[in-house]
């Protein structure tokens, strides 16, 4: 392991920065000069407390992701579950503006460059366009069930879809509602999430609870194919993880999309009618990213995994009690994804050596919002903490 210390340096240091009082749960940013960096893959650049979860609350959860939005990412744009969405300045992590939202948030923001608003979904199932120069909301749309995935934007429409495995449509100027589709969720007990939606030119792909993946009309709605996932099981057929388009430069192959269902493991689909080309049968296989000739995976149980296009598990590094996991993201030559019980893990994506662990004390469900440029990267504690890490 490479700087085998330096995790535990990390995490000390984390845990003995303090707590002050908040201001409409968000707080001024500590300075970086005041707290001195191990050495290590991750150096803590600055922390802005967005969330003062109570002295004696058990296992509090933070969620939600932040956009990058302006020119060169100088702003983030996150919610959270003090029911506030917040921009913070990403030189020096100051509190730019906070606007109340209806519930708690756990959703990932997205940006829409064309419309120049930022997109994020509540846990009551509102959904909001704000202006991200002062926050100022430009229009909301209340929905069934829970967002937590990020909207997807084509042209003038945003999708988006909920818990209530319904996938809505909206004029992404005013709001309006264009079209929706929804399947019958399932008897019995599901697994908790839901799948996003995700645009491959003219057809909308996402997943649903009754194991099934749909290629949607993005101008329309309507079924172009659905494939069932549920093959290898009867129970927990979810298909949670919002499909990855895939890609390639070599000529004569289509595009593939992979998607997993939990209990039948990751599958590659045809783009074109959703033939199964192939399937790894894990269990709990999460979203999938691809970078170059891999595609990156992590299941709770078997954990983090490369495989190549064709299906053949490349490594594979075994996690322990570090609960719910992301999607693998990728930044040069690490692999960063988030354990719900653990913290952050970065890896080296050649090897799947475990370079580093980033615990701010009580675990991290959020996923991180990535700057390429800055070799930075943006992730929210369970404790409420938003972190700014600056990556070697």
């Amino acid at each position: 392991m490479k700087n085998p210390g330096s995790w535990l340096l990390l995490a000390v240091v984390v845990a003995a920065l303090p707590v002050a009082c908040a201001s409409l749960t968000a707080r001024s940013p500590e300075p970086a000069d005041e707290h001195p960096h191990p050495a290590g893959v991750a150096q803590i650049r600055w922390r802005t407390e967005l969330h003062q979860h109570g002295l004696f609350e058990p296992s509090p959860e933070e969620c939600a992701t932040g956009v990058l939005v302006g020119e060169g990412g100088r702003q983030l744009v996150i919610g959270s579950r003090a029911s506030a969405i917040v921009s913070v300045g990403t030189e020096r992590g100051q509190i730019l503006w906070a606007t109340t939202a209806s519930g708690g948030i756990d959703s990932t923001a997205a940006y829409d460059a064309k419309h120049n608003q930022v997109y994020v979904g509540a846990d009551d199932g509102t959904f909001y366009a704000l202006d991200p120069g002062a926050g100022k909301v430009r229009w909301s749309y209340h929905a069934k069930g829970a967002i937590e995935e990020a909207a997807d934007v084509g042209g003038d429409t945003v999708y988006f879809g909920t818990a209530a495995d319904r996938v809505i449509a909206l004029d992404a100027s005013n709001g309006k509602w264009r079209w929706q589709y929804e399947r019958e969720t399932p008897e019995g007990f599901t697994i908790h999430g839901h799948a996003g939606p995700r645009l491959r030119g003219s057809a909308l792909l996402t997943g649903f609870a009754d194991g099934y993946v749909v290629s949607l009309g993005a101008g329309t709605g309507e079924v172009q194919w659905a494939r069932s996932l549920a093959s290898a099981s009867d129970q927990f057929v979810d298909v949670d993880s919002t499909p990855t388009i895939g890609s390639t430069s070599k000529p004569g192959l289509d595009d593939t999309v992979f998607a997993a269902s939990y209990s039948g493991g990751l599958y590659a689909l045809d783009a074109r009618d959703g033939g199964i080309r192939w399937r790894l049968p894990i269990e709990g296989v999460g979203s999938v990213t691809q970078a170059e000739d891999r595609i990156y995976f992590a299941a709770p149980r078997q954990g983090l995994h490369a495989a190549d296009r064709q299906g053949h598990v490349v490594w594979r590094q075994g996690l322990t009690a570090a609960g719910d996991l992301t999607r693998p993201l990728v930044l040069g030559k690490y692999l960063m994804f988030s354990g719900s019980r653990a913290g952050l893990f970065i890896v080296d994506r050649a090897t799947g050596e475990l370079l580093e662990v980033f615990n701010p004390g009580q675990g991290v469900c959020a996923s991180a919002t990535l700057d390429l440029a800055a070799r930075r990267l943006y992730i929210l504690s369970n404790g409420g903490s938003l972190y700014a890490l600056d990556l070697a």
